[in-house]
């Protein structure tokens, strides 16, 4: 996702990454490609949280870059380090979430990190899994050198990484939801006489359909449907895009 990141917790209105405006000024550059590579992700991965990885040479270089592949495929590491190769050995992984050490339909990221020979591995948020973390601590005890976790997952009111809708839904138990409503300064929602087609901008409106493209449901009432008919579907740049949430009526 290459264009430059816009304001808020919102998506870019050409579908890129939403803003890092309060992002910690000393946080590793690092982090932040790996992040780009888990907003291509996002949406596709459930149950599995939408992780960007990036390996670095000594010099600086990106090696080898990943994102979590959709449920049953290789997670983010394993991609990154299948793009690195036999360069991986020495290298340094940053990765956003804290690599995992359990296997399930793949194996641990951890163990493929020490079984490719890198030598440092930098996460941004722990895991909180009880039986998928613990990435970290196997990771040193194989004698890698480990830095994290870099960040709370409540480090900031609203999300500006990957992983975080995931993660806090992890934290709390419940899923992680945004309202999106709009109103007249007087509080109306629509004319009486339903006459009225949209309160938001077209800047807004391309907010709203860049965002919902990451988004895995979308909830309406049925007032809605009746009254507005509405798609409900992602239209970044004003073309339906491939990944689409799925549409539910209450």
């Amino acid at each position: 996702m290459p264009n430059s990141p816009q304001r808020g917790s919102q998506a870019a209105k050409q579908g890129t990454t939403p803003s890092r405006t309060e992002v910690p000024a000393d946080l590793p550059a690092e982090f932040l490609l790996a992040d780009e590579m888990g907003w291509h992700a996002a949406g596709t991965t459930r149950p599995n949280p939408p992780v960007g990885c990036v390996i670095v040479g000594a010099t600086g270089e990106i090696l080898g870059r990943g994102a979590t592949e959709p449920a049953g495929g290789r997670h983010a590491e394993v991609v990154a380090l299948q793009a690195a190769g036999a360069r991986a050995a020495g290298a340094t992984a940053y990765v956003t979430l804290e690599p995992c050490n359990h296997t399930g339909r793949t194996g641990p990221c951890a163990e493929a990190l020490i079984e490719a020979g890198v030598a440092e591995v930098h996460y941004l948020f722990a895991d909180p899994g009880k039986t998928e973390g613990g990435g970290g601590e196997r990771l040193r005890a194989a004698g890698v050198t480990v830095t994290g976790p870099y960040l709370d997952p409540f480090h900031l009111e609203e999300h500006r990484f990957s992983v975080e809708p995931w993660l806090r839904a992890a934290h709390l138990g419940r899923p992680h939801v945004t309202l999106k409503f709009a109103s007249t300064l007087n509080g109306l929602a629509a004319a009486t006489d339903r006459t009225s087609q949209w309160i938001t901008g077209v800047p807004a409106r391309a907010d709203v359909h860049a965002d919902r493209q990451y988004r895995e449901a979308i909830l309406v009432g049925t007032g809605t449907i009746l009254t507005d008919d509405p798609q409900l579907t992602a239209r970044p740049g004003g073309v339906e895009g491939p990944r689409q949430p799925l549409r539910f009526a209450l």
